[in-house]
């Protein structure tokens, strides 16, 4: 008889929500640190990083709002850096209304590890247990109020270096204070006044705006190209790498 071995890992890239290892796509293998997403600054204000980028669609705002609700802090203390590639973790990029359902639960969940960590700095400091103690306007309070330290005290001098749990629980729809209610946008001055700059504004010194030429079947592999017609074309210049090739 005949045997046909298929190799379907490459195939398998081509499923939805599938990477080339036949698993999960890429929120599987994002950072796990909390440090990678959270740092509280030395005035206690939080910074959070994301891939993720403001295209209009607001999520500048709700992902606030998301770390906001898990760590007890006011929106105004909350300080998104998105998409800058040298300090964010590895997006796949702003598309498909993917932010708020997997970007935020991220968040949140490196919000709810921040916290818990922060708790226990607290308590040790405070010389309480840490589960006399929770957050409240970015003040760390016992329960008769007799005790009380702000987030940049708490934090001062430390980083928070711990993988977040697998299984921290993070706050439920009908316990949220901050997410699902009316705030201010973020930066809405900036929107409405122009002053926003978006990646389609970016202009760099011999800056050229490309298109990726497909190959016509998955997994092709190119053998030749002939690009002098296109390169004969005023300001228009072609790009070979491998397998790719822009224009």
């Amino acid at each position: 008889g005949i045997v046909f071995i298929v190799p379907v890992t490459r195939a398998l890239a081509q499923q939805r929500g599938q990477g080339e290892s036949g698993r999960g796509g890429f929120n599987e293998r994002l950072p796990q640190e909390i440090g990678a997403w959270i740092h509280i600054d030395e005035d206690g204000g939080v910074s959070v990083f994301t891939g993720k980028v403001e295209v209009g669609q607001n999520t500048r705002t709700s992902l606030t709002q998301a770390v906001a609700d898990e760590l007890h802090v006011p929106v105004s203390s909350v300080r998104m850096v998105m998409g800058d590639t040298d300090r964010t973790p590895f997006d796949a990029g702003t598309f498909g209304s993917r932010s708020t359902p997997t970007m935020a639960p991220q968040l949140r969940k490196a919000s709810a590890a921040a916290r818990e960590m922060l708790i226990a700095m607290a308590a040790e400091q405070l010389k309480v247990e840490p589960d006399d103690l929770r957050i409240v306007d970015a003040r760390f309070v016992n329960h008769d109020k007799s005790k009380t330290l702000t987030l940049a005290e708490v934090a001062k001098g430390r980083k928070l270096v711990k993988v977040i749990p697998e299984n921290i629980a993070i706050t439920q729809p009908k316990d949220w204070t901050v997410a699902g209610t009316s705030t201010l946008k973020v930066n809405a001055r900036d929107f409405v006044t122009g002053k926003h700059e978006y990646t389609s504004d970016i202009k760099r010194e011999g800056m050229l705006y490309g298109k990726v030429v497909r190959p016509s079947a998955f997994n092709a592999t190119l053998v030749s190209v002939d690009a002098k017609a296109a390169e004969a074309i005023a300001g228009v210049k072609v790009v070979t790498d491998g397998n790719f090739i822009g224009v």
